[in-house]
């Protein structure tokens, strides 16, 4: 086996076990120490590519929004119909993604809704494509449209993602009850997707009018 090979194995071993320890038990909760001991890895491999803790976790975040992005990318380019279709199904390939991926499940929600402090920058720079991927399908939702007067897209899409940065607090906290994280992360992106089909399209029937 050539060294190259070698090396790349030896980090993507070094990469899955990490993987499960962060998804497990977060950033917080996670040892280096565990991750080498279940997987019979040496600690000095893991410090031969990887600086710290830190260098590692983060190296699992980008995993983590790679792969989602990737996904996401492809069920944007396939959306059609009406724009609540378009919607639905952008969020159902969200939740299609975290289903068939639970170690990523773990990984988002920990990176997502309880940032380590330190690493805050650095863990926005890895999710920045997966942000720009949702503003850019959400753009393409209101351009699909007919906006009221003095009300921009990209305004609206930036009012929006400034919103889910302080919805996602209330899941913060929901994480830190004894619930499983996929049903934390069913009930954000449920709500997610109501929330923003208010946003398109408010809150009052199709017929109501109000009398002043």
């Amino acid at each position: 086996m050539k060294r190259e090979e070698k090396n790349a194995l030896s980090q993507q071993r070094i990469l899955e076990a990490a993987m499960e320890e962060f998804s497990r038990k977060g950033y917080e909760g996670a040892s280096l120490s565990t991750v080498c001991a279940e997987k019979g890895i040496s600690k000095g491999i893991v410090y031969h590519y990887y600086r710290d803790k830190d260098a590692l976790y983060l190296r699992c975040v980008q995993q983590c929004f790679d792969a989602l992005t990737a996904e996401l990318r492809q069920a944007a380019q396939a959306l059609a119909g009406p724009v609540e279709q378009r919607l639905r199904d952008y969020f159902d390939a969200r939740l299609r993604f975290f289903a068939g991926h639970p170690l990523e499940l773990g990984i988002f929600a920990d990176a997502v809704f309880r940032p380590v402090p330190a690493l805050r920058e650095q863990i926005a720079d890895c999710r920045r494509e997966f942000d720009a991927l949702n503003i850019s399908v959400l753009t393409a939702l209101l351009d699909s449209g007919t906006l009221r007067p003095g009300l921009s897209a990209e305004e609206i899409a930036g009012d929006f993602r400034l919103y889910m940065d302080s919805f996602n607090l209330r899941f913060r906290t929901a994480l830190q009850e004894d619930r499983p994280p996929e049903e934390v992360l069913r009930e954000h992106e449920i709500q997610c997707h109501r929330q923003l089909n208010v946003l398109l399209f408010g809150v009052l029937g199709e017929h109501h009018e109000k009398t002043i």
